[in-house]
């Protein structure tokens, strides 16, 4: 195949996924709901209510958000979004463990550009920062990622760690325990968050936003 064909083909297939990227983000975009206040639970611990499950499998028990281990991986859309700086404290349990089996929360800007924490399962575990970008659609959450920050922090199964995730317009910080790391975020807002568990489960509670 000649180099014209390739370059034509390549702008092609990308106009077609930039065509699919505004059609698949719409689906959500269109039902998002600014958060007001100051500070604001986005969980109440009886329902699902201001989440968009990816799957059937998202579930409440004993207050807290439940996704069980499966084969696959399940996300969880929060419908409120925040339009400034802002932290987010919450707490995450580990159902089960395995290698390379992450529970994530993500936070994806509105040019589509996203950091995530994630608690992650291989030896030695880490806590860990990726970014990239994302879109979402009616299945899942989509894009490349990369990890930019990582750092080992020990987790047993059937324990509650506190995690608190700060988006101050620059940079993005997540701490746990002793442990913090921080990269460079500077978002277009309104910021969305999504909850992520990667086949082994989970359960988060305890979720809170607070503006800065």
């Amino acid at each position: 195949m000649n180099r014209k064909a390739v370059t034509v083909a390549s702008l092609l297939a990308n106009v077609a996924l930039i065509a699919l990227l505004l059609t698949r983000t719409g689906v959500v975009e269109d039902q998002r709901k600014t958060v007001e206040g100051d500070s604001a639970n986005l969980f109440d611990g009886e329902t699902l209510e201001g989440w968009r499950p990816l799957s059937e499998q998202w579930t409440v028990q004993d207050s807290a958000i439940v996704c069980p281990t499966s084969q696959r991986i399940h996300f969880l859309v929060s419908e409120r979004v925040v339009d400034s700086p802002f932290r987010l404290r919450y707490q995450v349990l580990l159902v089960e463990r395995s290698r390379s089996d992450g529970k994530i929360v993500g936070f994806v800007d509105a040019a589509g550009d996203n950091v995530l924490v994630a608690m992650d399962d291989d030896a030695p575990h880490t806590l860990q920062i990726d970014s990239g970008r994302k879109y979402i659609d009616p299945s899942g959450i989509y894009g490349p990622w990369n990890r930019e920050a990582a750092a080992e922090f020990q987790v047993q199964t059937g324990t509650w760690y506190d995690v608190v995730c700060t988006v101050d317009g620059s940079k993005f910080t997540v701490t746990a325990g002793e442990v913090r790391l921080s990269h460079p975020f500077a978002p277009a807002f309104p910021v969305s968050i999504w909850l992520e568990v990667q086949r082994t489960g989970a359960k988060y509670r305890n979720l809170t936003v607070e503006k800065l």
